[in-house]
């Protein structure tokens, strides 16, 4: 039986990796020495024909870039010209989408709540006060709390998607994440 492990060790959201799309369980535990951590386990669309599934983010483009090969710095606000709710949580690493599915591009830095990086470039032109989009979350698990000195094993009944339309990733509640992943295949 052959296994792959992944240490979290922030409260940064962490994509969980596969060897391709079949495994026979996936175990995280709790590795903190005396507290309890809580965990989010969900999927994000990667839109495509099939899954076609975006959510706003509430954070507007605050000016007009053209597409480009080279990366990108973006300015955003909150559509009144205010600080945006953008957030590592929210879009970084994220691939960000025009409400009609059209690709700008992935976000590679949120340097703070006002300014974006596409370090790759962007796909198409983003135009002042576009709302931007992010794949739809779908929770596995949603605020588990895992004991410490515990862990939890879930089988592929209960978490297998499919890792061409989804990205699996987990959030921990500790600074330090403390948690380990074991997926056995």
């Amino acid at each position: 039986m052959a296994f792959t492990v992944q240490k979290i060790s922030d409260d940064n959201k962490t994509a969980v990796t596969f060897n391709g799309n079949t495994f026979d369980s996936i175990v995280f535990t709790n590795t903190h020495a005396s507290s309890a951590v809580t965990i989010d386990l969900y999927a994000t669309s990667l839109l495509n024909s099939q899954t076609g599934h975006v959510t706003s983010t509430a954070v507007y483009a605050a000016e007009t870039e053209a597409a480009s090969t080279s990366s990108v710095t973006l300015t955003v606000d909150n559509g009144s010209g205010s600080a945006s709710v953008a957030s590592n949580d929210l879009l970084l690493n994220e691939k960000v989408y025009k409400s009609d599915g059209t690709l700008f591009g992935t976000c590679t830095t949120v340097t703070s709540t006002t300014v974006l990086v596409f370090s790759g470039g962007l796909n198409n032109s983003i135009t002042d006060n576009d709302i931007l989009y992010t794949g739809t979350r779908f929770h596995f698990l949603n605020n588990v709390k895992i004991p410490n000195g515990t862990s939890l094993k879930l089988s592929p009944d209960e978490i297998t998607h499919d890792n061409n339309n989804y990205v699996m990733y987990v959030k921990s509640d500790s600074g330090t994440g403390d948690i380990d992943i074991i997926t056995r295949y």
